[in-house]
């Protein structure tokens, strides 16, 4: 997790999913990110293999994030999330008179 004057960005390793295996959702003060993953073969000497592939983190975020507004996106095996932050969480400039 890094975190910059205007978002919080999550970064996952998850390699062999599809981004269509994840569920991703804000509970309050925390991201929780799971993903399940289901796959069947067939040997040519007609044995069946099953395999299921399971993730689930809980990150906990700093206050002050627009949860609404989160931007998610899958590519090579790295699952990245933008959750940009309120403008009250990005604090102001205060000048000093002297």
């Amino acid at each position: 997790m890094q975190e910059n004057d205007e978002s919080v960005v999550v970064r996952a390793e998850c390699p062999g999913f599809e981004p269509d295996d994840f569920d991703v959702q804000v509970r309050g003060d925390q991201l929780v990110l799971c993903a399940t993953h289901k796959s069947e073969e067939e040997s040519e000497q007609g044995f069946r293999e099953w395999t299921r592939q399971e993730l689930c983190r809980v990150v906990s975020l700093p206050s002050g994030v627009k949860t609404e507004e989160v931007d998610a996106k899958y590519q090579h095996g790295v699952l990245t999330l933008k959750l940009p932050k309120s403008e009250e969480s990005l604090g102001r400039r205060i000048s000093v008179k002297g």
